[in-house]
């Protein structure tokens, strides 16, 4: 399921690649284009092979080539969710949110960091702006795998959501009790 994600991820940076100006070749701002783009769609694929290091590593050199572009860190940041290293993920996820705050699968996926490190508040937060940018979000096969892949059945985000805010209720009302 986590390959389709990854997938759809390559699929969308091969299509931008294709889009008008991206195939001159005189410039050298579109050779450096082509470059990153190269970076990431290597990076998708090293994914693909569960190389989840050499991936976040050219993520990370795509990083320095556009530092202002929200892909690079998005898709190094999904490197780090599957290293399990959840705090650099939440850098990378809010540095891409910072350079697009349209991006809902920033917050989504900066909300599974969160799950894991048991900060449920900043986890609904961000479940919650994802789908408010975007209703749909969360919904492709096997997205919430990358935190619940343990589980016989995946919820989808608005079931997380929803599992969390009775789980802050239920908290609350005890610390007040």
């Amino acid at each position: 399921m986590m390959m389709n994600i990854l997938r759809v991820i390559a699929l969308t940076l091969f299509v931008v690649c294709l889009s008008p100006g991206c195939n001159e070749q005189n410039s050298p701002i579109d050779q450096h284009e082509k470059v990153y783009r190269a970076l990431l769609l290597d990076g998708n694929r090293l994914l693909e092979k569960k190389k989840y290091q050499r991936a976040a590593d050219l993520f990370t050199e795509a990083v320095s080539r556009e530092p202002e572009k929200a892909e690079g860190y998005l898709t190094r940041g999904i490197a780090y969710i599957c290293l399990e290293q959840y705090k650099k993920a939440i850098v990378d996820f809010t540095r891409a949110i910072q350079n697009d705050r349209t991006l809902a699968i920033a917050y989504a996926n900066r909300g599974i960091a969160y799950d894991h490190l048991g900060r449920h508040r900043e986890a609904l937060f961000d479940y919650q702006t994802a789908l408010s940018i975007n209703p749909e979000t969360g919904k492709g096969p096997g997205f919430m795998e990358r935190f619940l892949h343990n589980k016989p059945k995946t919820p989808d985000l608005r079931e997380r959501v929803k599992f969390l805010e009775e789980t802050l209720k239920t908290q609350q009302t005890t610390e007040n009790g």
